[in-house]
């Protein structure tokens, strides 16, 4: 990988590994008053929805106080009282464990009646069974809000560490110290007492600040501590004459930051007996080659800024300046071309714009601007007048003309901004996006797939289809404790956008009702990967592929005769191929799930059930289905990364599925912790990232050799 050379290179760089693959968010539900039949519809709403659902069905308070004690639960989703143990009395037993755990009901004919009953009995939503689509808006926002809420609590535990560690510092500091509220002194180190003079920092307590200066200072310390606190500073440095306890005097350089003590606002004052060379601290806050501010003091200053934007009616705006041509005046023209364009700029900058808004020379070939308007309107204004201006400015080196043009991206600064690396990031993805440069761009966050509406995400995928804008990757399912003769891959689609992206179908397509493509699709993959299959088979090549079928295709009265006339017709034989049938589908379509499964071991294919695990009917459904293979929900594979527990419900679900013959699979493996958790607990085949992400050609190495 290229190594970072600009600051801002390091502060953008993508956090994932390419390699890594994207995990789905573990969803923990429990389900109350609900009949298979109704739960696993759910499950596999939310795993269309990019979620790993894994559901646990309560009869009981014992089963729901064992259920709370096992595990953190994210929802609990329950139907008006249909048990003994009813909503209410689960509602009661979370208030006094302190669980905050969001809880919706379902009610099949919604009224206000039952609405107000809900929400008076602490319930967080009321949704009518049917309306899936309102379910699924409901529980993502609850999901958002818990998460909000979780993250708020570690945020706090977070800042007590902080305030114990800041004062555990400041006590140890060489620095004179001390923290004042609005009247008296709460808390000074040795080195505050030390410089006025005072043996113990414990009889300063109490006292007021212009205690420590001389009488005639103490209206200018007062103006400053005003200009302080009503201007929302974080830090404010001014001299004053010190007093100390034997009534002699010094010149203090005294700084103004804020901080807390015992989770209280307050001012620390930090007192030195010289202050600091002028020339000095100018020139730590400035970039030397422009003379702007450099990127330390902008990070700083744009922390403050989202910092006061937090408390809304600070809201503004953050320009973030690309220079389109940089790289190419540097391999041209050498470091002092690249200075000379650098000053060109700034000088710009600062004849067109007003002193307030800051200015900052972030990295060689970028500039931060903050631009202290809440409208956006005006900022993108001001920015395509900058870019105009820009772009036009004769830079001349060395006789030749210099390319000055730019790309400007605009990121708002609100109540809801992310951090200032965050927000950078939005600025400099908005300026990257300008197509062709010299232009300007306002960042807007995307809507995710699921967001667009139903009738774009449709058009788009006939689109595809039509296009045949489709493309077939394979991924190895790797022997962990399975011995076969046979090399194991699953085919996975995906969709090529314009620019010849992949991107997974399953972003946006189960949430789509369309049973014709849905099987166009699955026919598309099915007939792919025959062809593909035979031109292995000619290669001698032994493999074994593993096709998703999803429950509209498998209800296909056509599909077992058109598969047979393929069969024939490309003389593949039937037990290389390996159809997988969801778990909740399966639940909820138990009787078709049977026939299909049936037809296909009549055509001697194979059969694999995936996402075991997450329905809570799992163990009925493997019974009733008479599968080859057995793929545990990914969901599971995960939790085992921070589980040792000897007698593991993992361990003995495999154990149970091995005594009855059945092949098992885990996916989404991810570490070699996980590869040998899952060699201990028997685990037949393995798949994920860590053995390799999914390829064009099926050609992983561990099966040549």
């Amino acid at each position: 990988m290229k190594e970072a050379t600009t600051t801002s290179d390091a502060l953008l760089q993508r956090l994932s590994n390419q390699r890594q693959q994207r995990l789905r968010k573990n969803v923990q539900l429990l389900f109350l008053g609900l009949r298979p039949e109704e739960m696993d519809p759910i499950i596999s709403l939310l795993r269309g929805a990019r979620l790993a659902p894994r559901g646990r069905q309560i009869l009981t308070q014992n089963d729901f106080l064992e259920a709370l004690s096992e595990r953190s639960w994210d929802l609990l989703i329950c139907t008006p009282d249909r048990e003994d143990f009813t909503a209410k009395q689960a509602i009661q037993n979370l208030k006094r464990l302190d669980k905050d755990i969001p809880v919706i009901q379902l009610v099949t004919h919604p009224d206000s009646r039952l609405l107000l009953q809900g929400l008076k009995s602490n319930m967080q939503a009321v949704v009518p069974l049917d309306e899936k689509e309102l379910l699924l808006i409901t529980i993502r926002r609850e999901l958002e809000h818990l998460e909000n809420r979780r993250r708020m609590r570690q945020a706090e535990a977070l800042l007590n560490e902080a305030e114990k560690r800041c004062r555990l510092l400041m006590e140890r500091s060489t620095l004179a110290i001390a923290y004042f509220d609005a009247s008296q002194l709460l808390l000074a180190n040795n080195s505050f007492s030390q410089i006025f003079g005072y043996e113990d920092p414990e009889k300063l307590k109490g006292k007021p600040i212009d205690f420590f200066v001389v009488h005639e200072d103490r209206e200018e310390l007062f103006e400053q501590v005003k200009t302080f606190t009503e201007g929302r500073l974080k830090e404010l440095i001014f001299q004053l004459t010190a007093r100390r306890a034997d009534e002699s005097n010094f010149n203090a350089h005294i700084e103004l930051q804020e901080t807390r003590l015992n989770h209280q606002n307050c001012v620390q004052v930090t007192v030195r007996a010289e202050s600091l060379p002028e020339t000095s601290k100018s020139f730590a806050e400035h970039d030397p080659i422009t003379g702007l501010f450099n990127t330390e003091f902008i990070l700083r200053r744009l922390d403050e800024t989202l910092q006061a934007a937090l408390d809304g009616g600070h809201d503004c705006n953050l320009m973030y300046i690309q220079v389109d041509k940089f790289q190419k005046v540097r391999s041209e023209f050498g470091t002092d071309a690249c200075n000379h364009l650098a000053r060109d700029i700034a000088d710009t900058l600062k004849q067109e714009l007003n002193p307030v808004h800051i200015k900052a020379r972030l990295t060689d070939d970028s500039f931060l601007i903050i631009f202290r308007d809440p409208s956006a309107d005006k900022a993108v204004e001001l920015a395509r007048s900058l870019c105009k201006k820009i772009a036009d400015i004769e830079c001349i080196f060395s006789k030749s003309h210099l390319p000055t043009a730019c790309s400007i991206g605009v990121a708002t600064i609100t109540d809801a901004s992310p951090g200032t690396h965050k927000i950078i990031e939005r600025a400099h993805t908005a300026a990257e996006n300008v197509k062709g440069g010299n232009g300007v761009m306002l960042y807007v966050p995307d809507k995710s797939p699921s967001e667009a509406p139903s009738s774009t995400k449709l058009e788009n995928m006939r689109q595809a289809v039509v296009n045949q804008q489709f493309k077939l990757l394979f991924q190895p399912v790797v022997p962990l404790s399975y011995s076969s003769s046979m090399s194991h891959y699953e085919a996975l689609l995906r969709l090529l956008d314009d620019d010849d992206n992949e991107l997974s179908p399953a972003l946006f397509f189960d949430t789509i009702e369309s049973p014709e493509l849905s099987i166009m699709m699955d026919r598309w993959v099915i007939l792919e990967v025959i062809k593909r299959l035979r031109h292995e088979l000619n290669q001698n090549a032994k493999h074994r592929i593993f096709i998703s079928l999803t429950d509209r295709t498998w209800r296909d009265p056509d599909l077992l005769n058109w598969l047979a006339a393929l069969l024939r017709e490309y003389r593949i034989p039937a037990n290389h191929l390996v159809f997988q049938f969801s778990e909740s589908d399966c639940s909820i379509n138990i009787s078709q799930a049977k026939i299909i499964t049936a037809g296909l071991r009549k055509l001697n294919c194979l059969v694999c059930i995936k996402h075991h695990g997450s329905s809570p009917n799992a163990e009925q459904i493997v019974k009733q289905i008479n599968a080859d293979y057995i793929k545990i929900d990914g969901a599971l594979v995960q939790d085992l990364t921070n589980e040792d527990d000897p007698e593991s419900p993992f361990d003995a679900m495999i154990e149970k599925l091995n005594s009855a013959g059945m092949i098992t699979i885990a996916p989404l493996v991810e570490n070699p912790k996980v590869m040998g958790r899952l060699w201990k607990s028997g685990v037949g085949l393995i798949q994920g990232y860590y053995l390799q992400p999914p390829m064009d050609q099926m050609n992983y190495d561990f099966f040549e050799e």
